[in-house]
């Protein structure tokens, strides 16, 4: 990906709009899901994504870190989510610091 030393770290917590979807999805909301792991792929693969997951019990959250130049920047990447246009989840957005990681 080359140099990142100018872009910052951001940290987004995503939870459902419907709270019952992580369990019971609708067909709409599992097509929605699919794209929004496409898209996260995809910034995984342009090394944007710096990790990506899920509770997998209640509070259902979903969390991802992943570098931007700029806070509008890292509020683009959220906005462009399959799944937030879609109104599947709301997100919540921070800057953020990686302290340690385990392939440091």
């Amino acid at each position: 990906m080359g140099d990142t030393t100018d872009r910052q770290q951001f940290v987004c917590f995503l939870e459902p709009a419907r709270d019952a979807m992580p369990e019971d999805p609708t067909p709409e909301e599992a097509a929605g899901v699919r794209a929004h792991f496409e898209y996260y792929t995809g910034l995984h693969e342009a090394g944007t994504l710096i990790l990506a997951g899920r509770t997998l019990e209640r509070p259902w959250v979903g969390v991802f870190v992943f570098e931007a130049a700029s806070r509008e920047a890292a509020q683009r990447v959220v906005d462009q989510d399959p799944a937030i246009i879609a109104g599947l989840f709301k997100a919540r957005l921070q800057p953020y610091r990686v302290a340690l990681a385990r392939d440091q």
